[in-house]
């Protein structure tokens, strides 16, 4: 099964499951207790974006303030999620179903990404932390995949000759 259109394709919809991402996880971290949202906040202040941004910029040599911080993280996000959003498609030209590609890259992105880069804070993070994680990184892979099953499922021109 190919994805018609390449690649790019796969990078759209990575970009709009990291949207969609986005709202489930909000959704989620609203629904939170106020204890597990301070001990987040205790643990990365201003959240893991600012504190992405806050790397980034030293990795080049900037200190960012916190919205400048917040920014770079969020184009961050994006990107990451654009390049997730690739590699399902890649999965998918090479074989794998379109809604195994996304939970695979979403959970891929779980591992390495929220708990991979926190191993050594894993028990400090309340289980709320984790579980929006796994919400998010979910929703990531659920609508991803969809979006790649839509656009690799024939065309009604190609069905009706068939």
């Amino acid at each position: 099964m190919s994805i018609r259109g390449g690649l790019w394709i796969g990078a759209l919809a990575g970009y709009a499951a990291s949207r969609t991402m986005d709202v489930a996880t909000s959704w989620f971290y609203d629904q939170q207790s106020s204890v597990s949202k301070l001990r987040e906040e205790e643990l990365a202040p201003g959240g893991s974006l600012v504190q992405l941004g806050h790397q980034l910029g030293q990795a080049f040599g900037r200190k960012l303030t916190d919205d400048e911080a917040g920014k770079v993280g969020l184009r961050a996000h994006r990107t990451f999620g654009t390049l997730y959003g690739v590699i399902a498609a890649a999965l998918v030209r090479r074989g794998m179903g379109p809604m195994a590609a996304g939970i695979t890259v979403g959970t891929g992105a779980f591992l390495l990404v929220d708990e991979g880069t926190a191993i050594t804070q894993l028990t400090d993070y309340p289980g709320a932390s984790h579980l929006r994680g796994i919400v998010g990184h979910g929703t990531f892979g659920l609508v991803c995949g969809a979006l790649l099953w839509l656009t690799s499922a024939p065309s009604p021109r190609r069905r009706s000759r068939s």
